[in-house]
């Protein structure tokens, strides 16, 4: 779906992703600022966790047929920290769908794929606090 710009697909899939939380029922909050780390706080469990959503619009190229490389750095180049944002969910306009995975704090980019052992990330909303901690070694390696 081509928008006119970045910044209308970026508010498509903040709205895609508030919407699935909601119909999952876990509720999600905006700052009323947009000068926020993160786009959302989510309540999952008992837990607040904060949220950074991205959006994709990349296909694969044909060096990585199966894959798509990501940024995961704000617009002045500010990594997010592990204290600032909890989660990424990017949305995939390729994949028609979103890669939620915890934040590892020294994260600059991402490489998205439903093949390997990232695809576990696709379509998760689950949130899970022990999973999250036990899975961040998959993208430091």
């Amino acid at each position: 779906m081509p928008f006119k710009n970045s910044n209308y697909t970026g508010c498509y899939a903040e709205q895609l992703f508030s919407a699935e939380c909601l119909r999952r029922n876990i509720p999600v909050c905006f700052p009323v600022m947009d000068s926020s780390p993160y786009d959302c706080i989510i309540e999952k469990n008992g837990e607040l966790i904060k949220v950074q959503i991205k959006s994709c619009t990349k296909t694969p190229c044909d060096e990585t047929p199966n894959n798509i490389g990501v940024p995961l750095m704000n617009g002045v180049k500010i990594h997010y920290t592990f204290e600032n944002v909890d989660y990424f969910a990017i949305w995939s306009e390729f994949y028609d769908g979103f890669f939620i995975f915890p934040n590892t704090g020294n994260m600059q980019a991402v490489r998205i794929t439903l093949t390997g052992e990232r695809k576990i990330w696709f379509n998760n909303y689950d949130f899970d606090k022990n999973l999250r901690y036990n899975q961040l070694d998959i993208f430091d390696n």
